[in-house]
């Protein structure tokens, strides 16, 4: 599995705040270290009760808001798959995951994990674009394999 450092991710999404020219407020900041610390791939409930704990006055739309926010500007990706909430994931570098089928854990997982996965392409006929190609890998995880 990936293991992301938490430092790298936390700078590059207060660069991208900064890059949009939207101010870093301590409701923003608090939200973007919860995110850069996770690699869990939190729902939204998960992530308003993160920031919650640290800032109790913030607002359920105020997490959403912003939660929207950075998937707009590319900083935060929404991972959808059937039969499961949204989940957010602040690793923007390319990769793919492994979802248990038992405990329902969500995991990164590198390219390489998967042969051949490196080169895949969207090659559909117009209209139709492509904005992410990855790979989903369904199974038990190290703990849920074990009988």
């Amino acid at each position: 599995m990936i293991a992301p450092d938490p430092k790298d991710r936390l700078r590059r999404l207060a660069e991208g705040y900064a890059a949009a020219g939207l101010p870093l407020t301590s409701q923003r900041r608090t939200l973007i270290e919860v995110l850069a610390g996770r690699t869990d791939h939190p729902t939204v409930d998960q992530i308003y009760s993160a920031v919650a704990e640290r800032l109790p006055e913030v607002s359920r739309a105020t997490v959403y808001r912003s939660l929207e926010v950075l998937t707009d500007l590319k900083l935060l990706k929404r991972v959808e798959h059937p039969g499961s909430a949204v989940r957010f994931d602040a690793n923007m570098d390319p990769h793919h995951h492994f979802l248990c089928t038992r405990c329902g854990k969500l995991a990164d997982l590198p390219l390489d994990a998967v042969a051949g996965s490196a080169d895949l392409a969207f090659v559909a006929a117009p209209p139709a674009l492509a904005e992410e190609v990855t790979v989903l890998v369904r199974g038990r995880c190290g703990e849920c394999a074990v009988p």
